[in-house]
């Protein structure tokens, strides 16, 4: 599973051991913390997650996606949201760091 963020919110998730993705209200979608099955290099992948590409420069990847339901509509077969905060504990996480770095990594 995925999460993409700016630099801002990296330096605020990744500061702590335990993972805490803040849920809060995009504009037209439920109250949650939001998550994604689309890996770093897919194409147009801020479009597709209809967030600000800025939003797309940072990434956490984790195991698992316990309590995390699927979005309405089409979108739901890759993009998933706690309606709470949602913890990831350290032996869930798999990688972080700039997209671009991440990306590598996984070839």
């Amino acid at each position: 599973m995925f999460h993409y963020t700016n630099d801002v919110g990296f330096k605020a998730i990744s500061s702590q051991p335990v993972w805490v993705f803040k849920a809060s209200t995009p504009p037209g979608h439920p109250f949650g913390a939001y998550f994604t099955t689309l890996e770093p290099g897919t194409e147009k992948l801020a479009k597709r997650l209809r967030i600000p590409k800025a939003k797309t420069e940072f990434v956490f990847c984790f195991a698992g996606q316990t309590g995390l339901k699927p979005l309405d509509g089409a979108r739901g077969q890759y993009v998933f949201y706690s309606p709470h905060d949602y913890e990831v504990e350290r032996a869930q996480q798999t990688d972080s760091g700039p997209t671009t770095e991440v990306q590598e990594r996984m070839k």
